[in-house]
Order: C-alpha cells, then structure tokens, then sequence
C-alpha cells in the first residue's frame, strides 16, 4: 500500500482519486482497518495528518501520545512516555511501516510520513464516530 512512487497523497495525481482508482485490492483494505484498530496508530497518523507534518522521531511521539493518554481521551492503563515509546518500537510503527504508511529507521528512531488518502478517510470517519479530536 506504499504510496511512495507516486507522488503521495497530496499530488495533484491522487487528487480526487477513488479507492478503485488507485487499484486497492482487498489486501490494501485488510492494512487500512489493520492500522486503524489501535489507538496508538491512529493517534500517530492523526499527528501527520493535522499538522500537515511529514517527519517525527520516536520521542517526540511517544510524548505527544502519551500527553493524549494522559488527557483520558484513550482507555489505556498506562500511558507514561517510556512506555508508549517501546510500544511504539515494537509494535506500532514497525507496523505502520510494514503497511507502507510510514518509513521508519529502527536504529536512529526517524519517522517519515508518507500518507495515505484511504487511511485517512478512513481516519476522519473514526473521530467522527467516536466524537473524539483526539485518539
């Protein structure tokens, strides 16, 4: 589902583009619902995609959701910086990765954001269900 060689989401190509359009297989749909089944991935292309940022590092991530967590906008037990921060090495953005949402650099902790218009209709569509600004 990368959407590295194509301009990405906000090039003139994919504007207005449907899903058929840029030839998703039910594969692409299983990623898209794969990456917005936790909050913490939410919450990681939510912070791309409202900022309009395209790089982050692990840190300030794992700050910025763990401020989200500590807001009581998430149902999770802990919500400490370090441990959003290992979550997001070991799970989250290995997965992101994976999907092609993102491009992440284990060893340095550089995250790069490529988008995904699917993703985040998708993602638009969950705040809106769940009232919520923030994941």
């Amino acid at each position: 589902m990368s959407n590295q060689g194509n301009g990405g989401p906000r090039s003139d190509r994919w504007c207005g583009m449907t899903p058929a359009d840029r030839t998703l297989s039910t594969a692409d749909v299983d990623d898209v619902f794969e990456v917005l089944s936790d909050w913490r991935r939410r919450a990681v292309c939510h912070y791309f995609v409202t900022g309009d940022r395209t790089a982050a590092d692990v840190e300030a991530l794992a700050t910025v959701l763990s401020d989200r967590g500590d807001a009581g906008t998430v149902g999770a037990s802990d919500t400490s910086p370090s441990t959003i921060r290992t979550q997001l090495r070991e799970e989250h953005l290995p997965v992101l990765h994976r999907i092609g949402v993102i491009d992440y650099d284990e060893r340095s902790g550089a995250v790069k954001y490529w988008g995904s218009p699917t993703v985040e209709k998708w993602l638009d569509h969950a705040r809106a269900v769940t009232r919520r600004t923030d994941f």
